[in-house]
Formats: C-alpha cells, structure tokens, sequence
C-alpha cells in the first residue's frame, strides 16, 4: 500500500470514486516530487514542493485538471496537519478550473460561506473514516 493511498484513505471524507481520485491524483504528485527530489514520504514535504508540482510538473495539463490537482494537494496538506500554515504558500491560476487567478488573495479570509470539506487527520487506522 502506498503512502499516498494509506494517508488519504482514512482522512477524506466522501464518496469511494472521489476517494480514488484523490488517491490517483496524489500518486502522480508523489511521482513528480519523488523524480524531482528523492523524496518518497508524503510526511517529507514541503509547500515548495507541492508548489513546483503545480507549477512546473503539472504545466502541460489544462486548468480544470491543475485544479484538481490542487484540490488533492489541499487534500494532503490537511491531513498532514499543514494546511493552515501553506494555504498561501499553495496560491496560483490553479486555484479555480478555468485558471484564472483568485479575485481575493489566499491569506484574506471572509466571513460566511461553506468551508472546504477537509477532514481531521487520524493517524491510526483502526478509526472510522470520517464522514
């Protein structure tokens, strides 16, 4: 079983379809960042990695796709527990499917609005998935 698949499987919440984009999309991060790096662990990253991802290893996709490779970088970082802390690290074109940028920067929060469904990260296995 992969990192990937081990962290994710337990700490996002959803459908099992969406579960295994995410799965999917998060290998192929892990691929790039481990080609680019050497890095094998999810738990070894950095917001400059994920970044250069997005950037850079992701460029040739189109807009729709980078922002879903977004959402899943979102996905990891939160169940790393380091959401908060590279949420503006992590802004780009690749914030919204058409890749247009933001009309408001990463770190203005507003008020009201339904969050994003990011899930509290477990790291024991044996707890339920939450839902």
């Amino acid at each position: 079983m992969s990192s990937i698949r081990r962290l994710l499987s337990h700490a996002q919440p959803g459908s099992t379809g969406g579960i295994a984009a995410h799965i999917r999309r998060g290998e192929r991060l892990a691929e790039l960042i481990g080609a680019r790096w050497g890095i094998q662990r999810p738990e070894q990253w950095r917001a400059k990695h994920l970044r250069w991802a997005l950037e850079r290893g992701l460029e040739t996709l189109s807009p729709a796709s980078r922002y879903h490779y977004y959402r899943t970088a979102r996905v990891i970082a939160a169940a790393l527990g380091r959401w908060p802390a590279w949420e503006a690290s992590l802004h780009g074109p690749w914030v919204s499917p058409n890749g247009l940028p933001s009309p408001r920067p990463a770190r203005q929060r507003t008020t009201g609005g339904r969050p994003p469904k990011l899930a509290q990260f477990s790291r024991d296995p044996s707890t339920p998935k939450a839902r």
